[in-house]
């Protein structure tokens, strides 16, 4: 999911193959690391993206749970009615019965899938707004490429800017306490 959305911002791993002396100087250099999953999770505002997110998962499994408790006990009163049915109708009302499961099953997996696709909206509506930050550090820094974690054989802590990022982004947004984000705070609207 986030893979995608920061292709902007990243270079190959090629750049690594040509190091200038300023790359290996601590906290210096043209080619940084970012970790957009720490990003995410450990920003003020991934937090509360991230928390919106399980909040819908929450509320998606609270009704799960809540339709899978009436069909069982709708299954128990058919099971219970056999006996006082002729095999006629309660062949009906079992087929009805279990043309409505089918149906709320579907219904589910539609539900499920919104779920994720809205998932994906928020990673993307995140990092829309990180981005004018990021690169705002990438010149104050004179970053040429950001690459990804697992793109790099090897690298000096130093060029990890995850931790520069967050703050900086945590900085770019007036948060109120509790952790709400003020109206006037420049967020893409979802």
């Amino acid at each position: 999911m986030l893979r995608h959305l920061m292709a902007a911002l990243l270079i190959g791993a090629a750049a690594l193959a040509a190091p200038s002396p300023v790359s290996a100087q601590p906290g210096a250099g043209p080619i940084a690391i970012l970790d957009e999953e720490r990003l995410l999770r450990e920003s003020r505002l991934g937090q509360d993206i991230l928390a919106g997110i399980r909040a819908a998962e929450e509320a998606l499994e609270q009704e799960n749970t809540a339709i899978s408790e009436q069909l069982a006990e709708e299954e128990r009163a058919l099971t219970e009615a056999r006996a006082s049915l002729t095999p006629e109708e309660f062949r009906a009302r079992a087929d009805a019965f279990d043309a409505r499961v089918e149906q709320i099953r579907a219904e589910r997996r539609e539900r499920s899938e919104e779920l994720a696709r809205m998932s994906d909206a928020e990673a993307q509506r995140f990092f829309e707004a990180a981005f004018p930050v990021l690169v705002e550090l990438m010149s104050e820094e004179g970053i040429i490429a950001i690459l990804k974690p697992e793109a790099v054989i090897l690298a000096l802590d130093a060029i990890d800017i995850t931790t520069r990022a967050i703050e900086q982004l945590d900085a770019a947004f007036d948060w109120l306490p509790g952790g709400e984000q003020a109206p006037d705070a420049d967020v893409p609207a979802e």
